[in-house]
């Protein structure tokens, strides 16, 4: 368990969603001290304290020699914390889907809000959002909160470095109806919506190559998420397929302890007076076409260079890839709603992207 909370902590809280849900009843009996060591492997004092605050607690009793059970209605609904908790659930359970993204600053970020909440808006679910600031702690966090509320699902954009998180990983192992949209993570088994980014990259690069370029650089945050692979992979065979050699130096990657746009963009800078080579740029996401964009401006570079981009089409002389946020909203709410009310079958669902040339 890699999260935030104490051992015995998760074990209290797994206890309690079950009492909330009805898995366990008044009355019925507990795992005991032994079970729940071997359960979650962890020690035997952990699990009695576990069982121990929730007996002080009054959620359950202790029998000396007999176990412990879930303690009575009437003496669950005397407990504050159960009883708001249990109403939150009643009110949230069957009609609340909880969005959780990394951020609400990019264009992206609001598109997918509005796409969702449009689709959202003729079915019976309402939505609840999260925002995580690119923390992969408070993304775990999001994900308990919107657990214990008693959300029928969940939609995740995962934070834009995140290879792994635990919580997801649980969410899939207890069969919780999810979706994971932009991107997919290697080894949890999920339903995932993103765009084709390998295709789309390889169609830019060509595109960049039929322009006339001979030399050209991949511009991207050094991060291994999946979408970043993708891109890689897509832009590499598109040099391949003509021919031509990928070497280190066709990559130009920012380093993710570089928080300063000022600092990335001088990076940026010392790439391409470092490589006079190169005469076309492939950029990954929107920031980096934003700093480039802002260097062929300050440095009358828009001669020299010819730049493709995803998301960026607030510059006519950049070819840009648009991603069709709306189809993904609508695979997204489709596949969870069918998730929540048929059972979770995990597909991969890959929106195609359009490639709009710039206009020179």
């Amino acid at each position: 368990m890699k999260n935030s909370l104490p051992l015995y902590k998760q074990i209290i809280m797994d206890l309690l969603e079950q009492i909330l849900d009805g898995e366990l009843r008044p009355g019925d009996r507990v795992p005991s001290e032994h079970e729940l060591s071997s359960s979650y492997r962890v020690s035997s004092i952990t699990s009695k304290n576990a069982l121990t605050e929730l007996a002080e607690k009054g959620y359950i009793i202790r029998i000396k020699g007999k176990g412990s059970f879930v303690n009575s209605a009437e003496a669950l609904l005397n407990i504050p914390d159960f009883t708001h908790t249990l109403q939150q659930r009643i009110v949230m359970k069957a009609k609340t889907i909880g969005l959780i993204v990394p951020s609400m600053k990019t264009t992206i970020d609001q598109q997918l809000l509005n796409a969702v909440e449009m689709e959202l808006a003729p079915t019976e679910y309402i939505l609840a959002i999260s925002i995580t600031r690119e923390s992969q702690q408070l993304e775990s966090a999001s994900i308990q909160k919107f657990r214990e509320s008693g959300v029928s699902g969940l939609i995740i954009f995962p934070t834009e470095h995140e290879m792994y998180n635990e919580e997801i990983l649980k969410l899939n192992l207890s069969d919780f109806p999810f979706v994971l949209v932009d991107r997919y993570l290697r080894g949890i088994r999920s339903s995932c919506i993103y765009t084709d980014n390998y295709d789309i990259s390889k169609l830019a690069t060509l595109h960049l190559l039929e322009q006339g370029c001979r030399h050209v650089a991949f511009l991207s945050p050094d991060s291994h998420n999946t979408v970043t692979s993708d891109r890689i992979n897509g832009f590499q065979d598109g040099l391949y397929e003509q021919g031509m050699t990928v070497l280190p130096e066709n990559l130009c990657m920012i380093p993710l302890s570089v928080t300063d746009p000022a600092e990335k963009e001088s990076l940026i800078l010392q790439y391409l007076k470092s490589h006079p080579g190169i005469d076309g740029l492939f950029c990954v996401n929107r920031e980096m076409a934003k700093y480039a964009a802002h260097l062929m401006t300050i440095h009358q570079l828009w001669n020299r260079y010819r730049i493709a981009a995803f998301d960026y089409p607030d510059d006519h002389r950049i070819s840009y890839i648009s991603q069709d946020i709306g189809q993904i909203a609508h695979n997204c709410v489709l596949e969870l709603i069918d998730s929540i009310q048929n059972g979770r079958k995990d597909h991969h669902i890959v929106v195609p992207a359009r490639l709009v040339p710039a206009h020179t």
